[in-house]
């Protein structure tokens, strides 16, 4: 099971999870310039649901 937790960086995601970089297109959320925030920040920043982001990201980090 993918280990996503709202304290990592988009940045150690995407470089443990490759996959995800999709899922932060989906929610508008910079994953370029932005990579260094933690998910909690990015996605109060963009008006996103932390728990749905995370349940997202987790499904495609285990390809589902």
């Amino acid at each position: 099971m993918a280990e996503i937790t709202k304290e990592m960086s988009i940045n150690q995601v995407i470089a443990k999870y490759p996959k995800t970089v999709g899922v932060f297109n989906q929610y508008n959320i910079d994953s370029c310039c932005g990579g260094h925030e933690s998910l909690e920040i990015a996605s109060k920043k963009n008006n996103v649901d932390i728990a749905k982001l995370i349940e997202s990201l987790s499904k495609f980090a285990e390809g589902k």
